[in-house]
């Protein structure tokens, strides 16, 4: 009976790793049609060089590898893109809201590569 029982929990353990592991970011029907929009993960700890900050970090477009490069996916320029931030949870709404905009700014417009002769051509400066 023991034997049995332990078969019944590493299959149960094994069913629950195999679904922590197949989230893809890619879930949500509408964004996947928008993939430059879409809001992977949102970081918030406190800042190791000030611990009375805190630190927030995003990453958006899904799926993106290192090895992807060096035409890397780039910030949409036809959308803006927002953090916002509860600090208070006994008032409705958002203390702070973080907004940012793109503009893709190609140094040599012969060509649309990332990188242009060794400098990177196009870049993403925040309005």
């Amino acid at each position: 009976m023991k034997k049995l029982y332990n078969i019944f929990t590493l299959f149960a353990v094994l069913l629950t790793c195999n679904a922590l592991m197949a989230s893809s970011h890619r879930e949500a029907p509408l964004i996947a049609n928008d993939p430059l929009a879409d809001n992977v993960d949102l970081y918030a700890f406190r800042s190791p060089d000030n611990p009375n900050t805190v630190t927030l970090i995003a990453t958006y477009v899904p799926l993106q590898l290192p090895q992807g490069g060096p035409n890397y996916y780039t910030f949409g320029e036809n959308i803006r893109y927002e953090i916002h931030v509860d600090n208070d949870a006994t008032k409705p709404g958002d203390e702070i809201t973080y907004r940012f905009t793109f503009k893709i700014v190609n140094e040599d417009p012969s060509t649309f590569f990332y990188i242009r002769l060794g400098k990177q051509n196009q870049k993403q400066p925040t309005l």
